[in-house]
């Protein structure tokens, strides 16, 4: 659940009551408070959903607070749109703008091995692919996604991912890196 209130103090009572609601898995009377309005109470059913494997219906819930240009919101609605395979509109919203969205779904190619879309999508034009760059290196503990990038040659990726491995001890794929031609792998395993 989301567990921290809200930033404005007076809000705090709503929010504890919607936390309660879903704690006690009272989602009836969430989904009639999110009905009605009340942003604590459809936060807390989105997570309710979300935390129970249904995360279509959590980012169909969290939708409008994302439209409304809720940071947290935007957040959420990304990753459970790709957590249900919720492409297409990931795209629509990666395309409008949207970092969170275009993350996602960078996320989601790296996660399934779809690195010619992958790398279609950060080849997309310079606004595009200068923002996904911007995304990715706020999100670095993301190996999967530097790994993708490190594999479509990203030399900064390649650069990361190998002080990564370093950091981390993971000789056996600094070795396979190296043996592959990365300089960086290289690098990192002379100062091994």
């Amino acid at each position: 659940m989301n567990d921290s209130p809200a930033a404005d103090p007076g809000d705090a009572a709503q929010w504890w009551e919607a936390y309660c609601l879903a704690e006690n898995d009272e989602v009836d009377e969430l989904r009639r408070r999110a009905d009605h309005g009340d942003h604590n109470a459809r936060r807390q059913l989105a997570c309710w959903l979300a935390e129970r494997g249904r995360a279509a219906e959590a980012a169909a819930v969290i939708r409008p607070l994302a439209d409304a240009g809720e940071d947290i919101a935007r957040l959420w609605l990304s990753r459970w749109l790709a957590d249900s395979d919720q492409t297409g509109e990931l795209r629509v919203r990666a395309d409008a703008g949207d970092d969170r969205a275009l993350a996602g779904l960078a996320e989601w190619l790296a996660a399934h091995h779809r690195f010619d879309e992958l790398h279609e999508l950060a080849s997309a034009g310079k606004g595009q692919a200068a923002r996904l760059l911007a995304c990715w290196r706020t999100q670095l503990g993301y190996l999967d996604v530097v790994r993708a990038r490190a594999d479509l040659g990203d030399d900064d990726a390649a650069r990361q991912l190998a002080r990564w491995l370093a950091r981390r001890g993971e000789v056996d794929e600094l070795r396979q890196r190296a043996n592959a031609g990365d300089k960086h792998a290289r690098q990192q395993l002379s100062g091994c």
